[in-house]
């Protein structure tokens, strides 16, 4: 390629004779390469590989202390993976067997004792030509890797303002700010921190628990803006909206989606069976289990048309009532060290889920 800078390549020569070095340094400096590191011996093959970085390397095979083939194995085992570093090996036996045990060590292409002086320009200029294209190459898939993180970025964000949206407008009609259900997907979040969960997992549940009551939005005023004490009928209205949440959210295979239907679905289930829909203990999926938590916590906190407000120590009383009734008892524990650690702070208001980068 006639734009290969051939001035600015740097080179490493490895080899025992002194003589055959100096005419390798000759031809190639005759060529028009200036950076060129020499050494007698092979033991310094990796110390100069680290502090030169050469572009390509050019090794004897035949040398004292250390062969061919055991550069090639040191040299191959600290030049990474991604980085396309050529190493020549320079014999005078250019048997069968070794070309193959030296092409099974690394190298990349030969040369022949008496080197011929055109053949070596030719052939380290063909490897670095190679390494170049190499490198675009990486270069170009790191910019195609790039781009897709970057439209990545972009379809979760979207993802998360329309999270955040549906989540509003469960809320809307009863709470405008969506405090209840920032505060639900936060303690979510901490709940499952706690409970040791994957990172990805906590990051999910913390993104699709404010939506636990999207199913709201299909709910008569009637009900969602009743002020006073619930009757049966009230309850069985209300029970409706894990149905209704479950049905907008169906029909997704994005795992969000998929997530937060299953805990609009079934974050109203007990732990003893006696929830909206019959499901008991770890039948219930853990991220409703948690969410469960949270939501009961939130309501028993925070002014509610038909039950009086809790105190923290009265919330921590009724969690641990509940216990193995209401609430998975394992993370029943886990809340109340929640409840310990965070105290004031759970109650406070917070706002809509960010993207963190």
């Amino acid at each position: 390629m006639s734009d290969l800078d051939v001035s600015a390549v740097k080179l490493l020569l490895i080899d025992d004779e002194l003589p055959s070095l100096k005419l390798m340094e000759a031809i190639l400096k005759q060529a028009g390469y200036e950076k060129i590191t020499t050494t007698t011996d092979p033991r310094q093959a990796v110390p100069f590989y680290q502090e030169v970085k050469p572009d390509l390397i050019a090794t004897d095979m035949r040398m004292p202390h250390m062969d061919g083939f055991e550069v090639l194995r040191q040299l191959t085992a600290v030049i990474p993976a991604e980085d396309y570093v050529p190493i020549l090996v320079i014999t005078g036996e250019l048997d069968a067997p070794t070309k193959h045990r030296a092409l099974a060590e690394g190298a990349k292409d030969f040369l022949n004792k008496p080197v011929d002086a055109t053949e070596v320009v030719l052939r380290i200029k063909n490897q670095l030509v190679t390494r170049q294209l190499h490198r675009q190459l990486h270069m170009h898939n790191e910019h195609l890797e790039a781009q897709v993180r970057l439209r990545t970025k972009i379809v979760e964000q979207t993802q998360l303002d329309l999270l955040n949206r549906l989540a509003l407008a469960a809320e809307y009609r009863h709470d405008a700010t969506g405090g209840h259900a920032w505060r639900v997907g936060r303690m979510a979040m901490l709940l499952a921190e706690i409970k040791g969960l994957p990172a990805d997992q906590v990051d999910m549940i913390k993104k699709t628990a404010p939506l636990h009551d999207i199913g709201k939005v299909g709910l008569r005023d009637s009900v969602i803006l009743k002020d006073g004490p619930y009757v049966t009928a009230d309850w069985e209205a209300m029970k409706q909206h894990t149905k209704i949440g479950s049905r907008l959210l169906s029909d997704s295979r994005a795992p969000l989606l998929m997530m937060a239907r299953e805990i609009a679905l079934t974050h109203h289930e007990r732990w003893d069976g006696t929830g909206y829909h019959g499901i008991k203990d770890v039948q219930i999926p853990l991220a409703a289990r948690i969410v469960a938590l949270a939501d009961a916590f939130d309501i028993m906190t925070h002014p509610c048309s038909y039950k009086p407000t809790m105190t923290l120590s009265e919330a921590k009383i009724e969690i641990h009532m509940q216990a193995g009734k209401q609430f998975d008892p394992d993370l029943s524990a886990l809340f109340i060290q929640l409840i310990d650690r965070e105290g004031e702070k759970l109650l406070a208001a917070t706002g809509p889920l960010q993207l963190v980068a």
